[in-house]
């Protein structure tokens, strides 16, 4: 049998001793220790993992950490703008991927109480010209890994008094509990524009765990940077004036979202984002289930359970144990995970649909032949339902 080395792709002929996972195969020592990055979390490790080696695999794939406690250990959790947070990831990939300053050290600089001053020395030692951009947004925002220094105001209310500024349509006098009490008697749908323009203004856009991430189409977007591009269309929207809130409202409310994109000349933008309009054409009210499971299994956190429809139609309905759910989850997260011209999200819709979700995850994740019976139980759902 011939096996592709995990990290280059070639030929390999050496398999990881460590472990049983039958895909961890390698051409070199050189790939298995470049790999090791990601590999250490399927392996069987000597040592225990640490916020380190999720702090190593971050900077590796160039994605936040989602590990709660190294977002707590190197600032992540208090960064909490989309701006903040990809500019302290970029400081530390100019520490470790350009000055090669290992992530372990950057943890014992952490756990010693000395990361700043560390990070201030390292930076020091490289010409002003030379420090990229994220090392000056570093030294204003410092905050973000010194507890000692004051937070900004709350950010809740920050974001909440930039979007009232724009649902006034100019300056503003209200409190936060006056916003509040006001927007209590509001339809859910207005609060829904209200949470999207809260963000927007923020410079931050809506995620998995929140509704809005599917009634705007977010849903739609095939990853983070489809989702930075879908929000810098609502930022045309809202930041640069070219419709009103009670324009956004309305067209939200009554699906027309996607002719107000194209009235404002935003028509090419929101075209390069595949199945927006597909998405968009009812929300906020109905979406085909996949969009429902695309937020399930992308959400963090553990403990949600997904909606009927998607425990139906994408064969959560069959999981034993929460064993079974876990890899059903992990199953559809590396389908979305996959790159766009092979994951389509209407596609898996269509199979789902057809009754061929077996046939068409198989085209695009090779099961292990000692799992192709789970997963042909597990892939199972109702459809295609008899003619009547």
């Amino acid at each position: 049998m011939n096996h592709e080395c995990r990290e280059c792709g070639k030929p390999a002929s050496k398999r990881c001793a460590s472990c049983t996972l039958s895909t961890a195969w390698y051409c070199s020592a050189d790939c298995q220790r470049r790999n090791w990055i990601e590999h250490i979390f399927e392996c069987n490790p000597r040592r225990n993992i640490n916020t380190s080696d999720y702090l190593a695999l971050a900077v590796h794939k160039n994605l936040f950490p989602d590990d709660p406690q190294t977002c707590e250990d190197f600032g992540f959790a208090r960064a909490f703008s989309i701006e903040n947070r990809s500019s302290l990831l970029g400081l530390y990939i100019g520490l470790i991927e350009r000055l090669k300053i290992s992530p372990k050290k950057i943890r014992q600089w952490q756990v010693e109480g000395t990361l700043v001053e560390n990070i201030k020395a390292t930076f020091s030692t490289v010409p002003a010209h030379s420090r990229g951009r994220y090392y000056p947004w570093f030294l204003r925002n410092q905050w973000v890994l010194d507890r000692r220094l004051p937070r900004p105001r709350d950010p809740v209310d920050e974001m909440m008094m930039r979007g009232w500024q724009y649902v006034r349509g100019g300056p503003n006098t209200d409190t936060p509990d006056e916003i509040a009490a006001e927007m209590s008697d509001w339809s859910e749908d207005k609060q829904a524009c209200q949470l999207l323009c809260n963000l927007i203004l923020s410079q931050m856009h809506p995620s998995p765990e929140l509704a809005i991430w599917v009634t705007f189409g977010f849903c739609a977007c095939h990853d983070e940077e489809g989702e930075r591009r879908l929000a810098w269309v609502y930022t045309e929207l809202i930041k640069f004036g070219k419709c009103t809130f009670e324009e956004l409202y309305h067209a939200y409310h009554t699906s027309a979202l996607t002719s107000l994109f194209n009235s404002k000349g935003l028509t090419a933008q929101t075209e390069a984002i595949p199945h927006l309009e597909e998405v968009l054409k009812r929300s906020p009210r109905v979406f085909h289930s996949v969009c429902y499971l695309k937020q399930f299994v992308l959400a963090q956190g553990e403990g949600a359970e997904p909606i009927p429809s998607v425990t139906l139609d994408y064969g959560f309905i069959n999981c034993i144990d929460e064993a079974e759910t876990s890899r059903l989850k992990d199953l559809y997260r590396q389908i979305f995970a996959l790159p766009r011209a092979r994951a389509d999200l209407m596609k898996l819709h269509e199979a789902c649909v057809q009754g061929k979700l077996y046939d068409y995850v198989g085209q695009l994740v090779k099961f292990q032949k000692r799992d192709k019976k789970v997963f042909k139980r597990l892939l199972k759902n109702p459809y295609p339902l008899p003619d009547v």
